[in-house]
């Protein structure tokens, strides 16, 4: 069974030459791993590499934005409507706060995770894609949710508890999940 992928994540990444997707990777250095290993790296690691490439860009934003209020002492309304949508996103207080202490909050939460330590959860979590999670709910990490629209209740889970498992339409759905 195929995974879904959302086309869009890759056009993006194939039609983006600004962005370095080379790797020092080789066939050779997937020779140890088997077939369904092997299937799974080369899934999952370039939409690693771009959520990595996305955080860099938004880190680039922020410090244009920073240079911005630095030189002029404010931002323009269109600035100012990019710093609140990243602060939402971020889960960062924007009301009654000096927008360089945003700033300051958000280089500090958009910040890239090295490509390794990301692979190497999504291969724990989903046992290298093969949990039922991973198959059935493109969910490669785990992620607990409370919400009961955008989580499934594991089979195993303790009476009482009231944590669900983060569905998705997408295993890149679930990476940018993650990394946020």
């Amino acid at each position: 069974k195929t995974k879904p992928l959302n086309p869009k994540s890759f056009s993006g990444i194939e039609n983006n030459r600004g962005v370095n997707l080379v790797t020092n990777l080789s066939e050779s250095d997937f020779q140890y791993l088997n077939e369904q290993k092997q299937k799974f790296v080369k899934t999952v690691l370039p939409l690693i590499i771009n959520e990595n490439q996305k955080i860099l860009s938004k880190r680039n934003e922020i410090m244009v934005l920073r240079a911005k209020l630095t030189e002029n002492n404010s931002l323009n309304s269109f600035e100012l409507k990019k710093l609140r949508k990243l602060s939402k996103k971020y889960k960062i207080k924007f009301d009654n706060e000096h927008k360089m202490e945003i700033i300051d909050k958000l280089l500090l939460r958009v910040e890239m995770i090295p490509n390794s330590i990301v692979l190497a959860q999504a291969a724990i979590e989903s046992g290298w894609g093969s949990s039922r999670f991973a198959k059935e709910y493109n969910a490669l990490f785990g992620e607990y949710t409370y919400d009961n629209t955008k989580g499934v209740v594991p089979l195993e889970r303790e009476r009482g508890d009231t944590h669900l498992i983060k569905a998705f339409n997408s295993y890149n759905n679930s990476v940018a999940s993650y990394f946020n």
